[in-house]
């Protein structure tokens, strides 16, 4: 290239400039619009229904400066290279920022934009991409703003339906909706599940000198259900006394492939498993990534590209992961050829974008940690891991399955043990995958049973019936509301994080023991909405419209038409929504009750601080309540008198955390912090201890003498002394491997908490 020319690099993110312009010589100037820069203005539709859906697009607020900028650059540049994100979203902001420097589309353009193309920020991608400049794509561009109008017409047109029967400025979305009707409709199964009872028969066994279990698995060669405790006793009774004679041994050999490299979902999914990141916070953290941090070499990009819906991967990674395989583990770790992952991914993925996966497989996670703070190490050494574990052989295990065919009271009873040996570790000895309560057991999780053949006889030494009762299906997860969006075809990978943020920031779903509860607004908000538009908030009617915006990316249909042909029931539906809006808030907020003042109806009322029940003649009747108190269990008495008015007192939980307050409240406001009996603060040796928040709601406990005394500690102190250093108390601290155990501050010791409160009772 002529280096007297002067060549504009637009990209959207700082960081990712920075790293750019260490790549490029003094003839380039690289320079960010930080995001977009246009967009439908904000407080108006911004859409000209009758002339074909035609945007009216305005300059986002502070980005003015940004777009003088870029001009004043542009004007001196012989090449303009927009080398915006490699999708929907970065083609726009493409798009956007080329025509307010004179881009025209339809005059063919302007010859000095074009348009680079890559999947990761390193220095041979990014020569390599300006090498071989392109066009705009506008068939992205188009689907990226059919997207971009459709779900301003429903959250505009659809929204303020919301506000005068529930709170002003609630929010509907086309996509965010359904991902809340499907956490509402969880929690409705889970609410009318009625549990059914059921039975299982499990004899506890001993070969060479190992203990085992089989299970009982048919009776008279059929699946079965003991649905009660006498029909348990009476496969008891058939069995008692014979002897556990082997039927049958069947060994075979299990092979487990790894798993593919990561998808934006399944990196959100794992990462929410195994990390504990949330979807927004790992999305943030592979930006970061993506773009660039500071090496001893330069500035480099650590990943590929993470919005992608693509497992496969270049033959030129793949082979640096398998010399990495080599190196580290031996050539018997290497399958005879080179995983590509082409042909597995989702029908909606781009061929043309790689899986995400580490720019350099031989950047290990040990040789960047120094130059990465602990989220950018967490990820990037998962990411790592599971892309080098893909060029790995398959763990192979050794599967046994031994048959006991029991014949008593008529009727044969077959008793199954099942276990497997691990054979050849293989990639599992790289990497595993997280799981969570509810997963589907592993070969792994299979322990090995004793080397047995037909007709040998095992030690019984008792068989033992167990009550079981179904179990309604589990709220989601994170990762678990992912793959369930993914699977339904619910928004695209790129969009997930923000789904999931939108209905937690509405204050519609909250997170309990890391599930997703439904706040009672918001499910409120998800049977009104589904019920005033049943076809628009449907799953099928959702994930089919991402399948039209697919296709206009492709070039198969019209942006236009397609809205268009949504338009136009949604219009009707919208219309019918607004004359039945009152009937539908009727029967779904109408209490049954008449006002004990005026003979009104009582209804669910809503305002900033929450629900309450008030009056349907409101105004004329200003009538109010709260709500659910008869639903709320009784507050837990201490067996204590108020000091200050001897009412009951009573424990309670307000914003900085659980305190003891008045019964009478708030005539009384007499209160007192919740605190460990038997514990007394370490440092003044005065004051009581107890739990208390910070302004985010992390708990901590403290002394109750505060702000005299300011002794605190994160992790739960135990009242009882160290059995080691003779310490005043220990601390409750929780691991994923271990569960919860306790530790003392001074000397350091752990002990399993069954092991000292045997110690403390005694």
């Amino acid at each position: 290239m002529n280096a007297k020319k002067k060549h504009l690099v637009i990209v959207e993110s700082p960081a990712k400039a920075r790293t750019i312009g260490k790549y490029l010589g003094p003839g380039y100037a690289v320079k960010a619009s930080v995001g977009h820069v246009r967009d439908l203005p904000e407080r108006e539709l911004g859409v000209n229904i009758e002339a074909g859906f035609e945007p009216r697009y305005v300059t986002i607020r502070g980005k003015g400066k940004v777009l003088r900028d870029l001009a004043r650059e542009a004007a001196a540049a012989d090449r303009i290279l927009l080398a915006t994100d490699p999708d929907r979203e970065g083609e726009a902001i493409a798009y956007h920022v080329a025509e307010q420097l004179g881009f025209d589309p339809a005059g063919n353009g302007d010859g000095r934009f074009q348009r680079v193309l890559f999947n990761e920020v390193t220095g041979s991608a990014v020569r390599r991409a300006l090498e071989h400049p392109d066009r705009l794509d506008m068939r992205k561009v188009e689907a990226q703003q059919a997207r971009r109008i459709l779900d301003r017409l429903v959250g505009y047109q659809v929204s303020p339906l919301l506000w005068k029967p529930i709170r002003s400025g609630l929010s509907a979305g086309r996509v965010q909706t359904v991902a809340l009707r499907l956490i509402t409709e969880r929690e409705d199964e889970i609410r009318a599940f009625v549990p059914q009872e059921y039975w299982s028969i499990t004899a506890h066994l001993e070969a060479d000198d190992q203990k085992f279990d089989a299970k009982l698995h048919q009776i008279d060669g059929k699946k079965f259900r003991l649905e009660s405790g006498a029909q348990a006793r009476r496969a008891l009774q058939d069995v008692e006394g014979l002897p556990f004679v082997v039927d049958a041994v069947k060994r075979r050999e299990r092979v487990k492939n790894p798993p593919p490299p990561f998808t934006t979902s399944t990196l959100q999914q794992e990462a929410a498993k195994r990390l504990g990141f949330n979807a927004r916070h790992t999305m943030r953290v592979a930006q970061q990534l993506y773009e660039g941090v500071d090496l001893p070499g330069g500035a480099a990009g650590l990943i590929t590209y993470m919005r992608t819906d693509s497992t496969r991967v270049s033959a030129a990674a793949a082979a640096a992961a398998r010399e990495l395989v080599a190196a580290r583990f031996g050539e018997r770790y290497l399958p005879a050829r080179p995983r590509l992952w082409a042909g597995k991914q989702q029908k909606s993925a781009q061929e043309a974008h790689e899986a995400i996966r580490p720019t350099e497989p031989a950047r290990t996670p040990e040789k960047v940690k120094r130059f990465l703070d602990k989220g950018q190490h967490q990820l990037y050494e998962l990411i790592w891991l599971r892309f080098v574990a893909g060029q790995m052989m398959p763990a192979v295990y050794d599967t046994t399955t031994i048959d006991f065919d029991l014949e008593g009271g008529g009727r044969r009873y077959l008793f199954r043990a099942t276990g497997s040996v691990l054979k050849f570790d293989g990639y599992t000895r790289l990497y595993q995958e997280a799981r969570e309560d509810g997963d589907h057991r592993t070969l792994g999780d299979l322990a090995p049973l004793p080397d047995l053949e037909p007709r040998s006889e095992v030690h019984l030494h008792g068989i033992e019936p167990a009550q079981h009762f179904t179990q309604p299906p589990p709220r989601f997860t994170e990762a678990s509301l992912v793959r369930e969006l993914e699977r339904l075809g619910i928004g695209r990978p790129s969009t997930y994080a923000q789904i999931i943020s939108t209905i937690r920031d509405r204050k519609y779903v909250e997170l309990d023991r890391k599930r997703f509860v439904p706040t009672p607004l918001g499910d409120t908000v998800a049977k009104v909405l589904v019920r005033l538009f049943p076809d628009l908030f449907d799953v099928g009617f959702t994930s089919g419209m991402e399948e039209e915006l697919d296709r206009i990316e492709e070039g198969d249909l019209d942006w236009r038409t397609v809205l268009e042909h949504f338009y136009e029931p949604f219009q009707r539906q919208l219309e019918q929504g607004e004359r039945n809006s009152g009937e539908i808030l009727q029967s779904l907020m109408d209490l049954g009750e008449d006002c004990p003042e005026c003979g009104a109806a009582l209804a669910t009322r809503w305002n900033r601080y929450g629900r309450f029940v008030g009056c349907t003649a409101y105004p004329s009747c200003r009538y109010t309540r709260a709500l659910d108190r008869e639903d709320r269990p009784e507050p837990e008495s201490t067996g204590e008198a108020c000091p200050e008015c001897q009412g009951a007192l009573v424990q309670k939980t307000g914003k900085f955390g659980p305190f003891i307050g008045c019964v009478n409240h708030p005539k009384c406001r007499f209160t007192k912090p919740v605190t460990i009996p038997g514990l007394v603060c370490p440092a003044c040796g005065k004051g009581e201890v107890g739990e208390k928040r910070t302004r985010r709601g992390k708990p901590f406990w403290g002394c109750a003498r505060y702000p005299e005394c300011d002794w605190s500690a994160w992790d739960r102190p135990v009242p009882v002394g160290c059995p080691t250093c003779e310490a005043p108390f220990l601390v409750s601290r929780t691991t994923r491997a271990r569960g919860e155990f306790y530790k003392c501050l001074e000397c350091k010791s752990e002990m399993a908490m069954d092991a000292v409160e045997t110690g403390a009772a005694e």
